[in-house]
Formats: structure tokens, C-alpha cells, sequence
């Protein structure tokens, strides 16, 4: 890939940082380009299981026996349980469900955003979080204000890597050891489950 190639296949904004890096070696910035991809690739994935555990272990904590169906007797549907804000994001995860599909519980926690799973963590959900949600994370020190912050930087990363953003400047390090500690908060065993997939570690070490 040559500069003209980089500039046009690339555009010359989204490749300008990896030149701003390598003081404008163009060969240099190609390959820290394509490392930068692969670190991506493997944080997503990371980012893929992790999503995964955190939502079934706050499923499994709120819903307490509820059945698939129908979904307003689950407290996905619960005034009680969600705030308004929450339950919107519900409605416009069942609306986006396949016409012809049904509309259980598991599919709609996988079809609502990361941003619903993280907003449950405000102080609007004290309550909540006191009598039912702490439950997800039986292995975790038993505070909400320990996930908050956690939580905000790994959704602003996950929307980074989802839109393909650039995450030179973004501590992948860190927010990686977040997504580890909150795995291992619901069972230590995630989390070594975790570690032992990722490769984040090795592309980092080997940033060019």
C-alpha cells in the first residue's frame, strides 16, 4: 500500500495519526496501522465474551425464575425494577427483533445496548442494586460505585472499536484489566477463562 493507496483506500484523516506516530515514515505508519487493526480484533473479542458474562449474570440476578415469556411479566418490562429510560431501551430492542420471531427474555438481553447494561449502575439504581442486582457479581466488593467508572471506559472503548475508531490514544491495557476484574467480580473462573483467550497482551508488546 503506497501513500496514494493509504490516503484513498484509508482516507487521509483516519491515516494521518498513524503517520502523526511514526514521525511520517510512511512504510512505519502502515504497519502500525495494520497492528492497530489486530490489536482491535482481539480486544473486540474480548469485549464479545465479556458483554456476554455481564449480561446473563445480571439476568440471572433480576429475573429469579421469570419465565421467557411473556416478556411484561419479566423485569425487563418492570417499572418496578427498570427506570423509564430502561424500559425505552427494552421497547427499542423488541421493535428491532425480526418480524415472526418470538419475544422471549434471552433474546431481548442479548438485543438491547451495552449502554442499558452499564446504565444500571448509576445512582439511580441504589435501590436495585441493594436488593437484587448485587447478586451478579457474588465475588466482587459488594459496592456499585466500584463500577461505574469501570463500566463508562469500557463502553466508550467498545464504541471505538464498533465504529472502527482510532485507539492510539486509548489505555487498552487498562480498560482490558477492567473487563477482567468485573468478569471476575461474577467468577474467577470467567475471568482466567478470559485472560487465557486473549491475546490483547502479545499485540500490545508488539506494537511496531
Amino acid at each position: 500500500m503506497d501513500s496514494q493507496q493509504a490516503t484513498t483506500w484509508l482516507s487521509g484523516p483516519r491515516f494521518r495519526p498513524f503517520q502523526d506516530a511514526t514521525n511520517g515514515d510512511h512504510e512505519a505508519a502502515v504497519a502500525l496501522y495494520v497492528w492497530h487493526a489486530e490489536l482491535a480484533t482481539a480486544a473486540f473479542e474480548v469485549v464479545q465474551h465479556f458483554e456476554v458474562i455481564l449480561r446473563n449474570a445480571i439476568d440471572a440476578a433480576l429475573a429469579d425464575g421469570q419465565p421467557q415469556e411473556p416478556l411484561k411479566e419479566t423485569w425487563l418490562m418492570d417499572f418496578d425494577t427498570l427506570q423509564p429510560g430502561g424500559i425505552k431501551q427494552v421497547i427499542t430492542a423488541v421493535e428491532r427483533l425480526e418480524r415472526g420471531t418470538q419475544i422471549t427474555r434471552a433474546r431481548v438481553v442479548a438485543g438491547v445496548p451495552f449502554s442499558f447494561w452499564s446504565g444500571l449502575f448509576g445512582r439511580q439504581y441504589d435501590e436495585l442494586w441493594r436488593e437484587r442486582l448485587h447478586n451478579a457479581f457474588p465475588h466482587g466488593p459488594g459496592r456499585r460505585k466500584d463500577l461505574p467508572a469501570r463500566m463508562l471506559r469500557i463502553r466508550l472503548f467498545r464504541n471505538r472499536l464498533a465504529h472502527h475508531d482510532s485507539i492510539l490514544g486509548q489505555n487498552v491495557s487498562a480498560t482490558h484489566e477492567d473487563m477482567l476484574t468485573i468478569a471476575g467480580w461474577v467468577d474467577p473462573d470467567a475471568r482466567k477463562w478470559l485472560e487465557d483467550r486473549s491475546s490483547v497482551p502479545a499485540f500490545i508488546a508488539r506494537r511496531p
